[in-house]
């Protein structure tokens, strides 16, 4: 009767609730990190008042560390044993400091001289800090749910669908609701300092509710204390598969980032219609919720890295759709490349994750040890890297082609400014294409390590 109760914790369908609460992790979480990642360059430039100079080194700064700090929270993870599991206690305990420290980032700080700056660098870091803690221990409660490589992926799309669900919120409402709480004015300290509060709170319930909606049934030998961090660290960057994904990943990401972060500039600036913001990045995030209904259909009949170079090649399409949208001053354009671009980058990143599971798994295999949350944390390192510079890089370049903040900017600057929030990240969508497309994991070879695996930890507990 055991045996068959480990079976089915293993490689059984999660229930219904269980499938809503883990997805709701990452919706909590969402709420904090949109925001950031498409209006903190926003907020200092025009509410702050930081140049472009100053804020590249900022986010160069923050963003490395937190790349860094992404391995360091990984191997904590997997030193963690408490009743909870190694990793639902950071959904409960890290999500009140995600909020405060994100209230904090869009604060304006008083003052003048070098202190805005300094404020702007430690509380974007720290925000950084809480929202790596949660987000490596939730990407890794996926792999631990459950050992079924399909039903992680089921997992994977109600995550997607959770998530992108919070981004379309935020991506609807954050503009009219800064105009709204900050009297009609787009660049009010006071709007975008109550839209974070209430975002804020949202995102908090949603993190209780997955962790108090999961449980961890692939559990480590209690005897086992984890491994040595150095060992740990060998492990994740030995394996050629994980190095691949990481340049892969470091290459896409300053794609997708790249564009986030300035995303707004091309409506403002570009075409100069602010509202258009809040339908193109509805459409955005619609496109992003998308693949998630059709990801255990996909990774069911066609192997994941081929899915991957697909969808890379037809979101580059959408970069330049998007590049002769603003030429057009066409909005219908402008959506079709914004949903081609961010829809596809997102697919990327939903069947990525299914492949990692599946490179864990068989990692495990091979040495007996398994490492979920430093996996995840070493691509993670490698997304937030793609962050750092594409956060740091674009502000620059967009200064380099003209861009002078609260002005109207010369038809030279526009097109400039058009190269590098849309061309430039397909650009990097393409060259992604080579690293990834050298990543060897098959869907046989995902079977059979699942199966020995299942094998195996029955074997253990009969012993």
């Amino acid at each position: 009767m055991e045996e068959k109760t480990i079976q089915k914790n293993e490689e059984g369908r999660l229930s219904l609730g269980r499938r809503l609460a883990y997805g709701s992790f990452e919706a909590g979480g969402m709420f904090a990190f949109s925001m950031v990642s498409t209006y903190l360059t926003v907020f200092y430039t025009d509410v702050v008042g930081l140049t472009p100079a100053v804020i590249s080194i900022i986010m160069l700064i923050a963003r490395v560390w937190d790349g860094i700090n992404d391995p360091m929270m990984g191997i904590i993870c997997e030193k963690t044993r408490t009743r909870w599991g190694r990793y639902r206690p950071y959904l409960l305990f890290g999500a009140p400091v995600l909020a405060v420290t994100t209230i904090l980032a869009f604060t304006k700080p008083n003052g003048t001289g070098l202190w805005p700056a300094v404020y702007c660098g430690v509380t974007y870091i720290l925000s950084g800090m809480a929202y790596t803690a949660t987000g490596v221990a939730g990407t890794a409660l996926n792999n631990v749910l459950t050992r079924n490589n399909q039903e992680r992926m089921v997992l994977i799309s109600f995550r997607g669908v959770l998530s992108n669900i919070a981004t379309l919120i935020t991506g609807a409402v954050t503009m009219p609701l800064i105009m709204k709480l900050g009297d009609g004015n787009p660049s009010s300290a006071k709007g975008y300092f109550w839209a974070v509060v209430i975002f804020s709170v949202i995102g908090t319930i949603l993190y209780w509710i997955a962790f108090a909606g999961t449980k961890e049934v692939v559990t480590p030998d209690p005897e086992k204390k984890g491994m040595p961090v150095m060992e740990s660290l060998k492990l994740a960057f030995g394996d050629a598969n994980i190095r691949k994904l990481l340049i892969g990943y470091l290459l896409y990401m300053c794609g997708v980032f790249g564009r986030l972060g300035i995303m707004a500039y091309f409506f403002l600036y570009v075409v100069e219609k602010p509202l258009w913001i809040s339908i193109a990045a509805t459409v955005m995030t619609a496109a992003m919720i998308a693949p998630n209904f059709i990801y255990p259909f996909l990774t069911a009949r066609f192997e994941k890295k081929s899915l991957m170079l697909t969808f890379l090649m037809i979101g580059a399409v959408g970069g330049l759709v998007m590049f002769l949208g603003g030429k057009m001053m066409s909005l219908p354009v402008i959506l079709v490349g914004t949903a081609l671009f961010h829809g596809c980058g997102a697919a990327v990143g939903g069947v990525s994750y299914g492949l990692i599971a599946e490179i864990i798994d068989d990692m495990e295999v091979r040495t007996g040890n398994r490492a979920d949350a430093i996996v995840l944390s070493v691509t993670s390192f490698a997304v937030k890297l793609g962050n750092a510079l594409a956060g740091s890089l674009g502000v620059i370049l967009l200064s380099a082609v003209g861009y002078v903040a609260n002005a109207t900017q010369t038809a030279a600057t526009k097109n400039g400014m058009s190269i590098v929030i849309n061309l430039l990240p397909a650009g990097l969508y393409l060259i992604a294409l080579i690293p990834f497309s050298m990543i060897k994991m098959s869907r046989a070879k995902a079977a059979e390590n699942q199966a020995i695996l299942t094998g195996r930890h029955t074997e253990e507990q009969d012993q």
